[in-house]
């Protein structure tokens, strides 16, 4: 009698808890984008791991991201010396072992935490993972199959996991976050050498 008392009460309470926790997911979204909306300058270390399911090749990079208003730099220690820089209108990456710089429109997908976040949300499903101190793991998935996971920690992203239908990924995952602090001089004027060979493929070249 308990058990089925205990079921029907359960039938009647999930529509309630599914829109309480759809509001305090919603609320958790807010308080990032509230947050973000703040930075002026943001410097944190990364770490990225990426995997092609088909091909079987792991890949692990890491380094410095800075961004201001108009830029985003990636700055490589892990491959030495590589470069990705984003401004308003292009983006420019940065290769010093074939020596190549590749100029570009500006991707679709901003890197920026938030921006990551802002193009998966609205068309995607969302769950709660793991909730804990002021961290919170969310999952989001999308009509493309995709699989996103996202770690917040006092409203600010501290990793960010995508893997598609084909099980390929890409792992972000951010520390020593630095917000509103003077950025190094001139880190975003990138000087490469004199043999560069830049390819530029812009539409508005």
């Amino acid at each position: 009698m308990v058990t089925y008392l205990n079921k029907i009460l359960l039938f009647l309470l999930f529509p309630a808890l599914l829109i309480a926790n759809e509001k305090a997911l919603e609320t958790i979204y807010e308080q990032v984008l509230l947050t973000y909306s703040t930075i002026r300058t943001y410097e944190t270390s990364f770490v990225q791991d990426n995997y092609w399911k088909e091909i079987d090749i792991y890949k692990n990079s890491e380094g410095k991201l800075y961004y201001d208003k108009e830029n985003l730099l990636m700055d490589y220690s892990v491959p030495v010396g590589q470069k990705l820089l984003i401004n308003n209108n292009s983006m420019m990456m940065y290769d010093p072992v074939s020596g190549q710089a590749i100029i570009s429109d500006k991707i679709e997908i901003e890197l920026r935490p938030d921006m990551l976040i802002s193009h998966y949300w609205d068309v995607s499903k969302k769950e709660f993972i793991a909730q804990f101190n002021d961290t919170v793991k969310i999952k989001l998935l999308t009509p493309q199959e995709e699989k996103i996971i996202i770690t917040i920690s006092n409203n600010i992203v501290t990793e960010f996991n995508i893997v598609d239908k084909n099980k390929n990924f890409v792992i972000y995952k951010f520390s020593d976050i630095q917000i509103n602090k003077t950025l190094p001089s001139k880190i975003f004027d990138l000087t490469l050498p004199e043999d560069t060979s830049i390819i530029d493929t812009r539409s508005n070249k």
